[in-house]
């Protein structure tokens, strides 16, 4: 299934059945931030919400939601928009909160304001709808940059070392590898493209949570799909792809990238 629709998400959602989408990637339109189809801080509760309760409709009972937000400045203070949207998903809609990611830019943009340094990281909620969820850490491993590495390769991994390190944890079942997983710190940069859209999602942060969350094959859902990276970046790695989008500009632009 690879589909793409104009128009509301919370209407077009309404169009998949449930339980069927392996996986969601998205990152809505922050509150004020931008003028494309939000909502005010004081509004975004009941903005978003219709579409989190549809997501998690269509979402399967092992499946993953990766929401990428942050909050803006407002009135000199970081608006509290977030995390009452958040504690309202998790205590009054039944969404569990996994984890949450740090997307750490390497190129982050001054925030034009004397008194505060530049915005260099962004935040990406996990969340599920069951304890039984499935993730693919092997899809997304790193190369290892421990200390032990070299000398457990020398013991082949005998685990002759202290059986415990400083924090008191067991270590006589270390198994030291080549390859690990990675933190949930990722380091990359923003998007630079200029293609008519004001905040193009980079290619590598929808990389990293489509290989997290997916196997090739599965169902990938975008309800705020912009400039399409998200569909893109799932047909590049061999995924069925769902997009929603209101403005119709948008809807080209991600439309004409994904047939490219």
């Amino acid at each position: 299934m690879n589909e793409l629709f104009l128009g509301k998400s919370e209407d077009k959602l309404k169009n998949i059945e449930s339980d069927t989408v392996d996986l969601i990637v998205t990152s809505p339109p922050y509150a004020k931030q931008r003028d494309y189809n939000g909502a005010t801080s004081k509004d975004y509760e009941g903005f978003i919400l219709p579409i989190m309760l549809e997501c998690k409709r269509v979402l399967k009972p092992n499946g993953s939601f990766f929401f990428n937000i942050k909050e803006h400045c407002e009135n000199g203070q970081r608006s509290l928009y977030v995390a009452k949207l958040i504690i309202e998903l998790v205590e009054k809609h039944g969404f569990l909160l996994i984890d949450e990611f740090i997307w750490n830019k390497t190129n982050p943009f001054p925030t034009g304001s004397r008194k505060r340094l530049k915005d260099g990281f962004e935040r990406v909620f996990h969340f599920t709808k069951t304890k039984k969820f499935q993730i693919y850490p092997e899809n997304v491993l790193v190369k290892s940059e421990s200390k032990w590495l070299e000398s457990e390769k020398k013991r082949k991994n005998k685990a002759e070392h202290n059986t415990t390190n400083g924090s008191k944890m067991n270590m006589s079942k270390r198994i030291c590898s080549e390859m690990v997983r990675p933190s949930n710190v990722l380091t990359m940069s923003s998007s630079n493209l200029n293609i008519g859209h004001p905040a193009v999602y980079p290619d590598q942060l929808a990389e990293f949570f489509i290989k997290l969350g997916s196997q090739e094959g599965d169902t990938i859902l975008d309800p705020f799909m912009g400039s399409g990276t998200t569909c893109l970046v799932a047909k590049r790695l061999k995924r069925s792809f769902i997009g929603v989008e209101l403005n119709e500009e948008y809807f080209q632009i991600a439309k004409e990238r994904i047939n490219e």
